[in-house]
């Protein structure tokens, strides 16, 4: 009950994909545009996230995401979510495209800028039989609310160069029902992710990576992740494990949201990873943990045979 009301308050803010860990298991790409065709394969990424384990109903979003080197130095991609909560369920098409600069004459593209932009489709729809009200008719639920549209844009910009690298993005700027609260309808806050991190490493095959991920949004709350993760590799195949700890502030105060394992590798062309969240609130001690879990394909460049332009 305590979801269905904070999500009727002006219908809710019309939130696009919701911001987990899929960047650490080869979903980067979800929330800054320019990462789109980063490497030269055509990449698939899936990915599943059950949040309130122990609730019948609780929280899961799907995404669905595929990207590419279309053409010399441009890259694109398009993704699918769907974010299902009780009786609100969001469905989203992301779009967008890319731009990369190689940093240096290595033809492994370990050093590039990129540049990118997108767009997010998005749709809510509100499954009132699911919803039992006191009383028929109750204004907190909203009039003509159900079947919401909106359309919001992305910007971004990325950077990799001698085992650093690092990212700046713009998303969910409102297209459409920009103004705040018309109609009982709020979009989504535009938000503000930046990263960096390094891959040390320290011997032949084995390397450390430190990381950071910041997301700030127009609604004053801010989420800080610092991860830490190690990596076994050779030409084909590789097995990471590392830890992930997220904290937030709002204009209300700051919590410690909770710490996370990731488990992530590489068997020739196909990628898998594991995400557990141990939360530390009281939502988590009664309602349970949450988990991610993430599957991809790197498949040969089908799509533009000539390669990457380095020059």
């Amino acid at each position: 009950m305590l979801f269905v009301t904070v999500s009727f308050i002006n219908v809710k803010a019309q939130e696009t994909l919701p911001f987990y860990q899929q960047y650490l298991v080869d979903g980067d790409f979800l929330f800054n545009p320019a990462l789109l065709g980063k490497t030269d394969d055509v990449a698939l990424n899936l990915n599943y996230q059950k949040q309130f384990s122990q609730l019948d109903e609780s929280p899961n979003v799907q995404s669905i995401g595929i990207h590419a080197n279309v053409f010399d130095r441009v890259g694109a991609g398009i993704a699918f979510f769907r974010d299902q909560n009780g009786p609100i369920s969001s469905n989203g098409l992301m779009l967008g495209a890319s731009y990369f600069v190689p940093l240096s004459d290595e033809e492994d593209r370990q050093d590039q800028f990129s540049f990118g932009v997108g767009t997010n489709l998005y749709n809510m729809n509100i499954d009132y039989t699911k919803i039992n009200a006191a009383q028929s008719g109750d204004q907190v639920l909203g009039e003509n609310t159900n079947d919401i549209f909106m359309a919001y844009a992305n910007l971004g910009a990325a950077v990799k160069y001698r085992y650093f690298f690092a990212g700046i993005s713009v998303t969910d700027i409102p297209i459409s029902n920009n103004i705040p609260i018309v109609n009982g309808i709020e979009p989504s806050p535009t938000k503000f992710y930046a990263n960096l991190g390094y891959d040390w490493h320290f011997t032949e095959g084995l390397f450390l990576t430190p990381s950071f991920m910041m997301n700030l949004n127009t609604n004053s709350s801010r989420i800080m992740d610092y991860n830490l993760i190690a990596t076994a590799a050779d030409e084909t195949n590789s097995i990471s494990a590392g830890i992930s700890f997220r904290s937030a502030k709002t204009s209300v105060g700051s919590q410690n949201l909770g710490l996370s394992p990731v488990i992530k590798g590489r068997l020739g062309g196909v990628t898998f990873g594991a995400v557990y969240n141990f939360g530390v609130s009281e939502l988590t001690e009664n309602f349970g943990n949450s988990f991610m879990l993430s599957l991809g394909f790197n498949i040969d460049n089908f799509i533009n045979s000539r390669g990457f332009r380095y020059r």
